[in-house]
């Protein structure tokens, strides 16, 4: 009798394709230990790992030779050679530990002797005929996925919320699109998803948790980006949106003692250090006010020791906020305008014109490689801002702010709650910077 470790390994594909179960396998390995009496001291399962992947990003084939080395068995046995490994250097790393341990292994459907060198170049040989039939299988799969992302096909079956598939097309899920279009633009208000999951909630009685919409927050799929590949779905939010949610997650809303609302959380920065300031309630528990927590602490250097008011900041804002609005509205149209009249297509194919000419200059000898790849950054640089310029040529939109300051704003935005002024600023605001002077400055949302 001998104590065995039996090894099971599928790839999802694998098992799609070649119907080589989990289930068959096991149950084939541990008949045949029945059947030859030897007892079994572990079975070591890697369900949907490839057999090209290195040991050490196999989990249960980890397990099986910690087992190993502690002396618990005598042999390892799995169903087929490619069970074991389809490449051959992983294979003779592991058959190292085996040597080392006195750890024999076998294949139950096939024969195969190591003790003799006709035996080994046998499994060399079948090593290398599965790694290179792995390798094709690799290209072909790849081939087919650059086919279905250049005609945007879905690459899966899986679908993010609020998306369904219809013929090899992805579509928004009519059953759900209005409560995803409603979690992104109240997440954008309020930057907390504890108030957007309340809100989802209680307006289209959907339960949401937390892992879940912190993926779909970081997923590309929302503006349209998916599988590598602009337009794959139809997008809820822009890119623009998109990188601001990114931005205020780095700036998130954390929930606070007692539920307390900060309306400035998450926008104030310390003029000195950069570091986020902090909301504060006074010893009275009336009045709220902010500083740089980075100040107290031993050796950060920030000199910034302003404790400001909440209300003060409040008043900054509402009495500058309209005339920042309208110098902001005129820049940026004049920013477009110049735009306008600007031939983005043709300053980038000169650009790139440049770019083959410089390579002729090098292959003539002409100048230096170092001059060469000097060159052809720069170039690629220039190109590649001028291509982000461009994208933003489309006239911006200012209704969400001019909805916002319409007139009588100010009694509307009196009568507010502290979770709905919170919200109202962050729609405004990108980010509120405190010096230590108690000079306050701010930028407006794009």
């Amino acid at each position: 009798m001998k104590r065995v470790f039996l090894y099971a390994r599928v790839s999802t594909e694998e098992q799609a394709i070649h119907g080589l179960s989990i289930e068959a396998q096991t149950a084939a390995l541990e008949e045949w230990a029945r059947a030859n009496r030897h007892k079994v001291v572990g079975l070591y399962i890697d369900a949907g790992i490839s057999a090209r992947k290195p040991a050490r990003k196999r989990p249960e084939l980890q397990r099986l030779l910690a087992d190993v080395q502690a002396g618990k068995g005598e042999l390892v046995v799995f169903t087929k050679l490619d069970r074991w490994f389809r490449n051959i250097a992983e294979y003779y790393k592991v058959q190292e530990i085996l040597e080392r341990c006195h750890v024999d292994w076998r294949t139950i459907h096939e024969d195969y002797d190591t003790s003799t060198a006709s035996g080994r170049l046998k499994i060399n040989i079948m090593l290398s005929v599965a790694q290179d039939e792995a390798d094709r299988t690799s290209e072909r799969i790849k081939a087919v996925m650059e086919v279905k992302r250049s005609k945007l096909e879905p690459l899966t079956g899986c679908c993010p919320f609020g998306y369904k598939i219809e013929g090899k097309r992805f579509v928004k899920d009519p059953e759900n699109e209005a409560a995803v279009s409603a979690f992104f633009q109240k997440y954008l208000a309020c930057g907390s998803l504890t108030r957007t999951f309340d809100y989802i909630r209680e307006n289209f009685g959907l339960s949401m948790n937390y892992q879940n919409t912190y993926k779909m927050l970081k997923n590309p799929c929302y503006y349209g980006h998916y599988f590598g590949a602009d337009g794959m779905t139809p997008a809820y939010i822009t890119k623009e949106e998109f990188d601001k949610i990114q931005s205020m997650r780095r700036r998130i809303v954390r929930k606070t003692e007692n539920n307390r609302v900060y309306i400035f959380s998450g926008l104030i920065s310390c003029g000195e250090c950069g570091r986020r300031m902090g909301g504060r309630v006074n010893t009275n528990q009336e009045s709220y006010y902010y500083n740089c927590a980075s100040h107290y602490m031993a050796g950060s250097g920030c000199k910034n020791n302003t404790n400001l008011g909440e209300r003060r900041i409040e008043k900054f804002l509402m009495e500058t906020i309209r005339d920042r609005m309208e110098q902001w509205q005129i820049e940026v149209e004049r920013l477009h305008e110049a735009k306008k009249g600007r031939d983005y297509k043709a300053e980038i194919a000169a650009l790139r014109t440049k770019i083959g000419k410089l390579k002729e200059l090098y292959l003539n000898d002409l100048i230096t490689l170092e001059e060469y790849k000097a060159d052809q950054s720069s170039y690629n640089t220039a190109i590649e801002s001028l291509t982000a310029e461009a994208a933003t040529q489309e006239k911006p939109n200012f209704e969400a702010a001019e909805r916002l300051l319409a007139n009588g704003w100010e009694i509307a935005y009196q009568g507010m709650k502290q979770a709905q002024k919170q919200e109202f600023w962050r729609i405004l605001i990108k980010e509120i910077r405190i010096y230590k002077d108690k000079h306050i400055e701010y930028d407006l949302n794009d």
